[in-house]
């Protein structure tokens, strides 16, 4: 039995997926980083820097957007990466030889060369991977991304280095998803035929990036400057308080309580305090399981099994570690191990606020 309940019953191909392995990732080499480590550094936003200078429009509109985001989250650490320096271009030269390496590595035939012409390329990787939220800002060039832009993407998104791959074919960011982007872009015309904003949406995501908004600013080569600078400036600083909300509550997604995260003032106007709204519903089975999908770090057969289970809130705190590692419940040894780190998170974020659910009568 698993949580003293009888044996788990696991209908062929409706609980768990057919895929039985992860498709091959690669593992950081030249910086050494477990997931632990990874999550003690997501305390920086990072912001790719494509533009045409500080002068410009979209460097007005991020110049607005970060002083508000610094008054609504004092201490929080930007990292600031120009694409356009010259320093960041060496880093982001990718060529054949670098896929020879990738391949090399991911079928472990790789050497000290291999992982060495790897060394930048890890470097970016875990400063995106590691990122609490993301900002681009970019340009239109021809509907779509500045070159430099789409460079830096194919040199930083690698499955096990900025993503993992799920056994359902899925992907997810190595911290999960939830994570905030912006995107501040302009266009010299209307920008009708816009092929940028989809195409970051998706890269983004695939590093985990995928609570997205968008300030675009139209017609900046022929409209008032004056206006547009003045909108785009207070749409970004409307952009930055929404964006340091979300940011601020990773401890609880928003997908744990099923719904979009609630602000101070509506939540003040409905009589409850922050941590009480923030917590309603974690002691559900829906509000457990999606806190677990927004935390990341556990494969997707791991989240199937426990949905079979039904587990609430009073289950997974009266978790036991052989419980866990249940022959049953299938676990495998890493999400026993993200599972036991989850459970004391989990515990130390609600307190004895959750109940015991339907599990005490069980």
């Amino acid at each position: 039995p698993i949580f003293g309940l009888p044996s788990l019953v696991r209908p062929s191909g409706t609980c768990r997926s057919g895929m039985a392995m992860f498709a091959a990732q690669l593992a950081y080499q030249t910086v050494k980083v477990d997931e632990l480590a990874l999550r003690a550094a997501a305390r920086h936003v990072l912001h790719l820097d494509a533009s045409h200078g500080p002068g410009s429009v979209i460097g007005h509109g991020a110049q607005a957007f970060f002083n508000e985001l610094g008054a609504s989250c004092p201490g929080l650490q930007v990292q600031h990466l120009r694409l356009w320096n010259e320093g960041t271009k060496r880093k982001l030269e990718y060529g054949l030889e670098h896929v020879h390496a990738k391949m090399a590595m991911l079928v472990g035939t790789g050497g000290e060369e291999e992982k060495q012409k790897f060394a930048d390329i890890e470097e970016l990787a875990l400063q995106l991977a590691s990122a609490k939220g993301l900002v681009v800002s970019a340009p239109m060039w021809n509907y779509g991304v500045p070159y430099i832009v789409k460079q830096y993407f194919d040199c930083v998104l690698h499955p096990g280095l900025t993503f993992r791959e799920l056994p359902s074919g899925k992907t997810e960011g190595l911290l999960g998803g939830g994570r905030p982007l912006l995107i501040i872009t302009s266009a010299g015309g209307s920008g009708f035929r816009d092929h940028l904003t989809p195409w970051l949406n998706d890269v983004s995501a695939l590093a985990g990036f995928d609570d997205a908004t968008t300030l675009a600013a139209a017609n900046v080569a022929h409209g008032d400057r004056a206006a547009i600078l003045n909108e785009l400036g207070h749409d970004a600083v409307a952009a930055a308080r929404r964006f340091g909300a979300v940011i601020s509550m990773d401890a609880v997604p928003k997908a744990a309580v099923g719904a979009a995260a609630v602000p101070p003032s509506v939540a003040a106007a409905s009589g409850k305090g922050d941590d009480e709204e923030r917590l309603e519903g974690l002691d559900e089975q829906e509000g457990v399981i999606g806190w677990l999908q927004t935390q990341g770090g556990l494969s997707q057969d791991c989240l199937e099994s426990l949905k079979c289970l039904k587990i609430d809130g009073g289950m997974f705190r009266q978790a036991t570690a052989d419980d866990w590692r249940n022959e049953e419940l299938g676990l495998e040894d890493e999400d026993i191990a993200r599972m036991m780190e989850l459970q004391q998170k989990f515990m130390a974020t609600v307190g004895d606020s959750v109940g015991l659910g339907d599990s005490s009568d069980r």
